[in-house]
């Protein structure tokens, strides 16, 4: 289920990974070419390498950050030179250490365990090179829940689930995003990505381009989205 940000960073550059409708995607094994290479790749929420590895073709330099030392340890076991290099603790904090220095920032399933996503764009906004991207996945609420939310609540920004992750809405994403240099360049759902007891949960992914000016967007391809 990994490669699904891959494909949607592929299609962001203009490349022809197929859609996939939530329910499959090609194995972990079968990595396209590199459309586009960074300098300086930071894995956020790194875990055992599985996001990595859909990204390491892409990347001349590669960090993997997570807070676990054990589980960096399984990635290194696992994983071996997957990563230049490793860093445990905090990746905001890492963020802040690599000033302006990023080209590209992944992150799946990670920033779902935080609510207010301020601190997180601030971190990033300060990292990343103008020019450069950030692509991360999120949870979203479903249809009924967004309606009740919407109706009882018009302003809300995040909703803490049953699970202990957050689920975001996609405007407060780009809300957050213009404040802090960060143009939505593409958006896709994710319908039933996931499945906890039965149910499928509902996600979305977001490429987001550091720009000078909010109102400067690097229009690469026809896929790049206003929002």
């Amino acid at each position: 289920g990994y490669s699904r940000l891959r494909h949607v960073v592929d299609r962001a550059f203009g490349g022809n990974s197929e859609q996939s409708d939530g329910s499959t995607y090609k194995p972990s094994s079968v990595i396209p070419p590199p459309l586009k290479k960074f300098p300086l790749v930071i894995d956020a929420g790194c875990g055992t390498g599985l996001v990595g590895e859909q990204f390491r073709n892409m990347a001349t330099y590669m960090i993997g950050a997570d807070l676990s030392e054990k589980i960096v340890d399984e990635a290194k076991n696992k994983r071996p030179n997957l990563y230049n290099e490793y860093y445990i603790g905090d990746f905001t904090e890492l963020f802040r250490l690599n000033k302006s220095n990023v080209d590209l920032i992944v992150s799946a399933d990670a920033f779902i365990y935080f609510g207010d996503l301020v601190p997180l764009f601030q971190s990033m906004d300060e990292a990343l090179k103008v020019g450069g991207f950030v692509a991360f996945t999120l949870e979203n609420v479903d249809e009924k829940n967004k309606a009740s939310l919407d109706a009882t609540k018009p302003d809300w920004r995040w909703q803490l689930t049953p699970s202990g992750r957050f689920a975001h809405r996609k405007q407060y994403i780009v809300n957050t995003g213009k404040q802090h240099h960060l143009k939505v360049f593409h958006y896709e759902t994710l319908d039933n990505f996931r499945h906890e007891n039965g149910v499928g949960v509902d996600g979305h992914v977001f490429v987001m381009q550091k720009v000078a000016d909010i109102g400067d967007v690097r229009n690469e391809n026809k896929n790049n989205i206003e929002l």
